[in-house]
């Protein structure tokens, strides 16, 4: 198998493969037994870094007690052996308590530290090479956030610090407390990112490439839509699958994916599938390394052979006419102010008029 392309993450020295391992079935769905030989294969591959959360294995509401933190605590068994051969990321946020208390959810000094606390433990290990903060709190304040985040650096709890699910002003604000106040930055933004939904390429992606702080992509196939499962004429998603999970979950619902160009995406995936005796699926991956605008992409799936299988996209290359093609049909339209910045303000753009181009 040719080797994992890998990347450096934000401004830190932390190398990590640009294929991930998402661990959100591990333990539940996934055996650990299974889970194990997932791994197997994928460091067989040459893939290092294995992501998770506090509450995978959970629900939002009245199930963490019982199955939040099951997919740390399978990691922490998968792993042994090789821990220091791996990058081990997890997140917390989000509460583990029914019901829910005030201070038992966000990203303040009393909750982060506990949620650490407690995935170390789950986990079985000393530290946690990238901690990241699962969702934007609007109650927070960042500084205090950023503190923590030091904090937990400098007691050797975490290797680095992370950002899921923020919007690109978020993390840019983080990154710039940071530097003024001379404590550790965030390295990383995981987000939302495929060729069915493109939207982070407007703000989230532009503010963090500022800041150089990398993109981790997750649903890299859109809950499944680009596998495929899905066809022109349906009136729904397939009973079960993560698309009707997703019913109130906006970029992942059926309504926001049921488009006129995620159809047409449809067809010319799998046209290109067909060409090269491919799956939609591995096709949609190899776009996200050969061109899209995401450092890391995170394998998924509801079965071990779901993951084994996407990583046939290090096996071949996409030619240069296939990757415009899809880089094309799911191209969004600019809305303000970047259609008004991209035609007065660059040096490329139309009406810019030679105002800031070098003088011959």
């Amino acid at each position: 198998m040719p080797d994992m392309p890998s990347t450096t993450l934000g401004r830190s020295g932390l190398r990590v493969s640009r294929l991930g391992l998402g661990g959100i079935p591990f333990g539940n769905a996934i055996s650990v037994d299974d889970a194990q030989g997932v791994l197997d294969r994928y460091v067989e591959a040459g893939g290092n870094l294995v992501d998770t959360a506090n509450i995978y294995g959970g629900g939002f509401e009245g199930t963490h007690e019982q199955n939040a933190g099951t997919s740390e605590r399978a990691i922490g068994r998968i792993i042994k052996g090789r821990r220091d051969r791996l990058v081990v990321a997890t997140k917390g946020y989000w509460t583990m308590r029914d019901p829910a208390r005030p201070e038992g959810v966000g990203l303040h000094r009393k909750h982060l530290s506990e949620s650490l606390d407690a995935s170390l433990r789950r986990l079985d290990v000393d530290h946690i090479d990238l901690y990241q903060c699962h969702a934007w709190d609007f109650y927070s304040p960042v500084d205090e956030t950023v503190q923590v985040l030091d904090e937990f650096v400098r007691a050797g709890k975490i290797r680095f610090a992370g950002v899921s699910n923020w919007p690109g002003w978020g993390a840019g604000k983080a990154a710039t407390v940071a530097r003024l106040t001379g404590v550790s930055s965030i390295v990383s933004n995981q987000v939302w990112y495929n060729l069915a939904d493109r939207v982070a390429e407007a703000d989230i992606v532009p503010a963090c490439r500022d800041e150089q702080v990398s993109i981790i992509a997750w649903g890299a196939l859109a809950q499944g839509w680009l596998t495929g499962t899905c066809r022109r004429g349906d009136t729904g998603p397939p009973q079960g699958s993560p698309i009707a999970a997703s019913e109130d979950v906006e970029p992942s619902s059926w309504e926001s994916l049921a488009i006129e160009r995620n159809w047409a995406l449809l067809d010319q995936l799998e046209q290109i599938a067909r060409r090269h005796d491919r799956a939609m699926a591995t096709v949609a991956i190899r776009w996200m390394l050969q061109a899209g605008q995401a450092d890391v992409i995170l394998l998924g799936g509801a079965e071990p052979s779901h993951y084994v299988g996407l990583l046939d996209a290090l096996e071949f290359a996409l030619p240069d006419e296939d990757v415009a093609a899809l880089t094309e049909i799911t191209r969004l339209r600019k809305t303000y102010p970047h259609s008004f910045i991209d035609l007065f303000c660059r040096r490329e753009s139309p009406m810019f008029g030679g105002l800031r181009r070098p003088q011959a």
